[in-house]
Parts: structure tokens; sequence; C-alpha cells
């Protein structure tokens, strides 16, 4: 398996910015001292039964990693296949990592595992899209875990089992779309059915039977807003009814 990876650190006059191709392509878009902009796409077709994707992040201290994925995922019928993320922000750095839509097909069976360490006053804002099925189809069987730590141990472990062929009373409902976006190191500007953890960080979750108009673009402009901010008074200042952000080569690189 070739691990897919992404790592900043901080650099005069613009950042260090180290990129290895795996199942996964990055490309740098821009950068300067302390941060970098990076697309993320398939190098190939991904993903099918029994692929492994593995990503692993680096964001140095007090540096910015903005991820940006290019196209959505499909996972294809077949044995199992795996999505893992592998993530550390060090000390005062931030990740902010907006998934596009991740599809599990008719006949497929995946497993995503994400796990995320955040070192002192390091921050993270990211969006995950699942979705049980193209269209008319009800989807395979997803299991999907997340598990963030900070200096002082577990801020989040979460594992969701879904199977769209054999739904589980009381999980999904009706719905075959799981839409979340993540606050993890500081408090965001939360909406009344948002959860709050007891450690700096936030979950906003919608449930639905569709991808678009999604009430959660919104929270996303706003709270990656929110995380370059560094007073609980400019956080609260928040918008979160701005415009949608989404409505609007193989090898190893080191640049």
């Amino acid at each position: 398996m070739t691990s897919t990876r992404i790592a900043v650190t901080a650099g005069e006059p613009r950042a260090r910015v180290e990129l290895a191709v795996g199942a996964l392509a990055p490309r740098l878009i821009s950068r300067d001292a302390r941060r970098a902009h990076v697309a993320l796409s398939a190098a190939g077709m991904v993903l099918l039964g029994g692929d492994t994707v593995h990503v692993r992040i680096d964001v140095g201290p007090g540096c910015t990693l903005r991820i940006e994925d290019v196209g959505g995922t499909v996972a294809y019928p077949g044995p199992r296949s795996s999505w893992l993320v592998d993530a550390r922000v060090c000390a005062g750095g931030t990740l902010l990592w907006q998934g596009l839509p991740f599809v599990v097909t008719d006949g497929a069976d995946v497993e995503r595992r994400s796990s995320l360490t955040l070192e002192t006053e390091a921050r993270a804002v990211l969006r995950e899209t699942l979705v049980l099925g193209r269209h008319g189809e009800r989807g395979g069987r997803l299991v999907s875990a997340i598990a963030v730590t900070d200096g002082d141990g577990p801020v989040l472990v979460e594992q969701l089992d879904a199977d769209g062929c054999s739904p589980e009373p009381g999980v999904l409902g009706g719905n075959r779309v799981i839409d979340a976006v993540l606050a993890l190191g500081f408090r965001p500007p939360t909406r009344p059915l948002d959860l709050e953890f007891d450690a700096p960080g936030a979950m906003a979750r919608d449930l639905s039977d569709h991808t678009h108009a999604s009430p959660l673009d919104r929270v996303w402009d706003a709270w990656s807003a929110a995380s370059e901010l560094r007073t609980p008074a400019e956080v609260g200042d928040a918008d979160l009814g701005v415009t949608s952000s989404r409505e609007r080569n193989r090898g190893d690189i080191t640049v």
C-alpha cells in the first residue's frame, strides 16, 4: 500500500510542502510562509472492491493547510475496501478539509477510519458527506469511524455502521445522506441543535435523501472562517448566513 502524504512546515519566504502520491494525487495550488492550499484528486480508478486508500497529513507548528477535493469518491461493488486517514496538527496549526460526497454503491463494502491528533492550540474543521447509493440505489455496507484526541485525551470517538440493504431502525430512518461538519480545538458559532463537545469543538449534522442544498454549506463557511480567529469575540461575530463556497504526477514532490 502506497500512502498519499501531505505535509506543510513554515518557511521563508514560502512554506515547505511535501506531497507524496498514492491512490490519491495531491497538487499544490498556493502557499505563503505559513499557509498551503492543496487540491486532492484520484490518481487512478478508486474506490474499487479490495482497494486500500491511506492518507497521511502533517500540519507543522503555526501552519494552516487547506485541502480541496477535486471530485467526490464512489465506492464500487466488490470485497471490502478501506479508506484510512491519519492526521496530526502541531501546536497552533489549523487543518481545513471540506470533503466532497463519498458514495457507497449497491454491493460495495467500505470501511472508513479517520484518526486526528491535535497538539496545543491546534484546530481543525472537517466536512464529511456520506451517501448510501447512487440515484435509484439503496447503497451497500459502510463502517465509518473517527477518533480525535488532544493533549488531554479523547475529544470525539464515533462509529457509524450502516447498510442500505439492511437498514438499522433508528439509525438513518429513510435517509441515505449523512452530512457533517466538525470544528475541533475552538468554539465555533453554533445553531440550537448543533452538538457542542466538552472540549472546545462542535458538530453540525444533517440527514436527508439528497446532497444538494445542504444547510451545512453555510456552517462550513462560518466555521472555517472562525477557525482563523483567535479571540472569543471574533468567533462570535462569524456569520452563519454567508454565501456558501459550494454555490459560488505520480511520485514524491517537495516544493
